[in-house]
């Protein structure tokens, strides 16, 4: 039994004849006969009844193509993929991190695009943007792809959550918290919160719920001066949980909000509905696999493996 048989076998079957087989398949009907009698002697059973207009299946043919048929289609997929990944060495990726501005944001993100690129083969680079300018520039076709914290819902766009990640505060390394390896709700009251202004996506889930709780927190302009000055005053700003981003501020440090207060926030590709480029295709592909095989907390395994080690 081989694949060309298979082929041939559902398209018969599909058709209901040998003539418009071959003519579907690009070859003689002498070819696709003698395929489906190899086939049925191997298989020591008749595939089809044939008539004088045609063919009919049997019963076992019937029930060999629920079988047959599935397998073609992931025949047919994993030979995608392989074309694919062969023509992918040609192929440049370009993506953008959609978060606030962190301090160590070129290693980071030299260290994603050297991963990616290595796992796929492409040439990979990963931006900087804010979440309005990089929806722009996706648009725009500057862009394969965005990284975003949070989703983003636009009718040009397909937003696809590839995982969820834990929420964490940023604090000076002077704060009466910073000791702690995990903070409460109850913990941060007392002191002034915030979330980044221009990231809607990731702040709004974390405002509702501490709306429900009385507690206002307020947006804040991701510049270098109002951050120092918050954090100065005791503040707590609301970030990724992402440890291995490594220090996101000079003189400051993250600490996980405690498990039974923390936001699921997802993790998300944003692609254009229409045109989406083949490195994208490719890259999504493999980005929800390489999740998948990880199992749980995959963003925070795979954030580990691309950027490596947190910074001291």
């Amino acid at each position: 039994m081989n694949i060309k048989q298979i082929k041939y076998f559902v398209s018969v079957f599909d058709h209901g004849s040998l003539s418009a087989a071959a003519k579907d398949q690009y070859v003689t009907v002498q070819a696709v006969s003698k395929a489906i009698a190899d086939l049925e002697r191997e298989l020591k059973s008749d595939l089809f009844i044939r008539q004088s207009r045609g063919v009919r299946p049997t019963l076992f043919g019937k029930s060999f193509y629920a079988k047959a048929e599935p397998v073609l289609r992931m025949f047919a997929d994993l030979e995608e993929f392989a074309c694919s990944y062969q023509e992918s060495g040609s192929l440049t990726l370009k993506l953008a991190l959609c978060t606030p501005p962190f301090s160590n944001h070129e290693r980071a993100r030299a260290s994603i695009s050297s991963f990616v690129g290595k796992n796929l083969g492409i040439e990979t680079t990963v931006a900087l943007e804010g979440c309005a300018q990089g929806v722009e520039r996706l648009r725009a076709g500057v862009y394969d792809a965005l990284l975003t914290v949070g989703a983003l819902a636009h009718p040009d766009l397909d937003c696809v959550s590839v995982g969820t990640i834990s929420t964490g505060v940023l604090m000076a390394t002077s704060h009466p918290l910073a000791s702690r390896t995990a903070v409460s709700l109850e913990d941060l009251e007392p002191f002034p919160m915030a979330v980044a202004s221009g990231f809607e996506s990731f702040g709004d889930p974390i405002r509702e719920k501490l709306r429900e709780r009385g507690v206002d927190v307020r947006q804040l302009d991701f510049d270098r001066k109002n951050l120092d000055e918050f954090l100065g005053a005791d503040g707590a700003v609301f970030v990724i949980g992402i440890p291995a981003l490594g220090r996101l501020h000079p003189q400051s440090v993250t600490r996980l909000v405690a498990s039974e207060d923390a936001v699921a926030i997802p993790i998300c590709l944003v692609s254009p509905k229409e045109r989406k480029s083949h490195a994208y295709c490719v890259f999504e592909r493999w980005i929800v696999d390489e999740l998948l095989v990880l199992g749980g907390n995959s963003i925070g395994r795979l954030a580990v493996a691309a950027v490596g080690s947190p910074a001291k």
